[in-house]
């Protein structure tokens, strides 16, 4: 079905496109939601004046949006997220968490899908993102990615938790190479005596035989 675009549809059209799209995408959504019409040729007529109107919007808009882009160069977006005792993330930032943020700080709506993340952000730090608003205006934003008030709540009372375990703890849970050593040398030297020990007994108990032996044979003479 060819329709007349009234509305800038991103990036599908701008107003005064004609475009020839899906019958039940033209039915179901761009007619009832005011974004299209069917392009009859009464509705045809009015593409030139459309365009013109829909540039001076953009013009407009561009213009509102640079001034967003340009208070935004002196700000760093602040991302507070949930962090272990390494400041490695439990998950990584989204484009969709910068954009809610941005949202906040500007009153403006962002479109998350101009939010383009470089590369996964999974620990705390600073890190450069760009971003487009509108068609001709792009930032680059400064995100400082910290952790919360509940990570670091939590990871303190870890590091008081290690800061208090004694030192015999500490080698009981964690023995050096040099304990184990130390630990199987005195085993290897308990085992030696034990042995040297039953020797002597042994012996002992010869000795006593052979001298019970002469006593008989001189109590027989």
């Amino acid at each position: 079905m060819k329709v007349l675009f009234l509305q800038d549809l991103r990036p599908t059209a701008r107003a005064g496109d004609v475009k020839d799209v899906k019958l039940g995408f033209a039915r179901n959504f761009l007619i009832p939601q005011g974004l299209a019409v069917q392009a009859t040729e009464h509705e045809l007529r009015r593409a030139s004046a459309l365009r013109g109107q829909a540039e001076d919007r953009r013009l407009v808009e561009a213009k509102e949006w640079q001034e967003v882009a340009d208070a935004l160069k002196d700000q760093k977006v602040r991302i507070d997220v949930r962090t272990g005792p390494t400041g490695r993330l439990y998950g990584s930032v989204t484009n969709t968490m910068i954009a809610a943020k941005v949202s906040e700080m500007t009153e403006r709506e962002i479109d998350r899908r101009g939010i383009l993340i470089p590369a996964p952000i999974r620990t705390v730090g600073e890190y450069k993102v760009p971003a487009r608003f509108v068609e001709g205006v792009t930032a680059t934003l400064v995100i400082e990615v910290v952790a919360d008030d509940a990570s670091i709540e939590l990871n303190r009372q870890m590091e008081e938790a290690q800061a208090q375990m004694t030192e015999a703890d500490t080698d009981v849970l964690d023995p050096s190479f040099e304990d184990v050593l130390a630990a199987a040398e005195a085993d290897i030297q308990s085992g030696a005596s034990d042995s040297s020990a039953k020797s002597d007994d042994a012996q002992g108990e010869t000795d006593s035989d052979d001298t019970a032996d002469d006593s008989e044979e001189k109590s027989e003479e």
